[in-house]
């Protein structure tokens, strides 16, 4: 009743909040956190299966600081929605919704495997798949997102080569990669997180800042080799360790002290946390690697024909 809203001075926007209250069924309240885990805490109200449609009607009402009868604003009526099917690279689109009830990841797994149960038994020219996109990073479809990481490694491959005048020893900084993601990996099964867009930039981080650490020993060796050619190479390692090994433990340290502030207090959030801590233990293993496996590594791949100056 357009003309009675207008002189109440009532807008159609007012009436339905006015309305949405009696038969809301899921507000949400806020959050509640149990186990290190936040569980989101829907209202329903309690007259929803007890009020009808003459209820509703005649229910007083209050909008914009008036009181009213719904039955003299608007009137209720049930029709058949147009049957319209939306077309798009000549296919026929149907869009479908369901409310579930349970975890975010439950609630994951259930749409992919209704999605695959439907597409293996779907007649020639159907199909299902999720138009959502929110979980793009962990379904099938978020595989080719994964591709970034060898081409991370290819770039770092050519960077170090060109700098290190050698193909073998971009090698040696390029196996530190995956050592630092077996703490990343340990991380996210010892404490039970959900491996999603903040463990991929996890990944990318680590594999950066695993390869800067590599990188600082690695050059300085080559160029006490190249300064004092008749010094032996462990010797040179060595050298090579204690100049550079201070500034890389304080960038690993300053690092993993930035990454705390995300890992601190009951709500985790659903991107830092996982970054944060994937970091973390990405970054504890990559500094373990540099003690144990950068010397093995050294010790075959390391290894560059200097030439001697003639003896005088």
């Amino acid at each position: 009743q357009k003309e009675r809203l207008a002189r109440a001075n009532i807008s159609p926007l007012e009436l339905f909040h006015s309305i949405a209250p009696l038969f809301e069924r899921s507000l949400h309240a806020g959050d509640h956190v149990r186990d290190g885990r936040a569980e989101s805490i829907h209202l329903v109200a309690k007259q929803t299966g007890e009020l009808d449609i003459w209820n509703m009607e005649n229910y007083p009402g209050s909008a914009g600081g008036k009181e009213y009868k719904l039955a003299n604003m608007a009137s209720i009526k049930k029709g058949t929605t147009p049957q319209e099917i939306a077309k798009e690279n000549q296919q026929y689109l149907l869009c479908l919704q369901y409310d579930y009830l349970g975890t975010e990841y439950q609630a994951r797994q259930v749409t992919e495997s209704l999605i695959d149960s439907f597409n293996r038994s779907a007649p020639l020219g159907y199909r299902a798949e999720n138009a959502t996109g929110d979980h793009e990073w962990t379904s099938k479809k978020g595989a080719r997102h994964y591709r970034l990481l060898f081409l991370v490694v290819i770039i770092i491959f050519f960077m170090t080569a060109v700098l290190f005048n050698s193909l073998q020893q971009p090698l040696v900084v390029i196996f530190i990669i995956p050592v630092s993601f077996i703490g990343l990996f340990l991380t996210f099964y010892w404490f039970d997180l959900n491996f999603d867009q903040g463990g991929f930039a996890a990944f990318i981080l680590l594999a950066a800042l695993s390869v800067n650490a590599n990188i600082y020993i690695v050059n300085e060796y080559n160029n006490i080799r190249r300064s004092r050619p008749r010094l032996r190479p462990v010797k040179a390692y060595i050298k090579a360790w204690n100049a550079k090994i201070k500034p890389i433990f304080l960038t690993v340290i300053s690092t993993i002290l930035g990454f705390i502030p995300f890992m601190i207090g009951e709500y985790r959030e659903p991107f830092w946390f996982p970054l944060a801590a994937g970091g973390v233990g990405g970054l504890i293993f990559s500094f373990l690697a540099l003690f144990l496996f950068l010397p093995l590594f050294m010790r075959n791949g390391g290894k560059q024909d200097i030439s001697l100056p003639p003896a005088s």
